[in-house]
């Protein structure tokens, strides 16, 4: 069954400390699964920007062809292996680790913050147009 939230629900479990996530790691460490690579994420306009930048700077291509992304649950810089975009991915992802609870500090940020909940396939895809018409010039 699919239930309805939204990011002020999620970080209000973050600040409760009740929230439940699966651990993947490998003895602490990330296995670069790809499990955290979804693409709903709350984001700054300035995240955009910077990956914006980033990704045309990098010619990086949204990742449709990979079978797994193409439900498209999947963040579209996640490759199956890697990150594409890790030197400039959004602050959940540098905080996100499946083999710790997130902290209050860090829900209350995206609480006080204006962070803006994405659908990161619509923002590869208005990048990718730009990156498009930038080779095409």
């Amino acid at each position: 069954m699919l239930v309805k939230t939204n990011l002020k629900e999620i970080i209000d479990h973050i600040v409760k400390n009740d929230i439940k996530i699966t651990d993947n790691s490998c003895c602490g460490q990330c296995s670069k699964c790809g499990e955290c690579c979804t693409n709903f994420l709350p984001v700054t306009q300035k995240e955009i920007e910077t990956i914006q930048r980033y990704v045309i700077a990098n010619k990086i291509r949204p990742q449709k062809q990979m079978l797994v992304m193409q439900n498209r649950l999947t963040c579209p810089y996640y490759d199956g292996k890697k990150c594409l975009i890790y030197e400039v991915r959004p602050l959940i992802c540098k905080e996100f680790y499946c083999y710790k609870k997130p902290t209050a500090e860090l829900g209350k940020k995206f609480l006080e913050e204006n962070f803006i909940t994405v659908d990161m396939w619509a923002v590869a895809e208005a990048i990718d147009k730009e990156l498009l018409n930038a080779t095409n010039r």
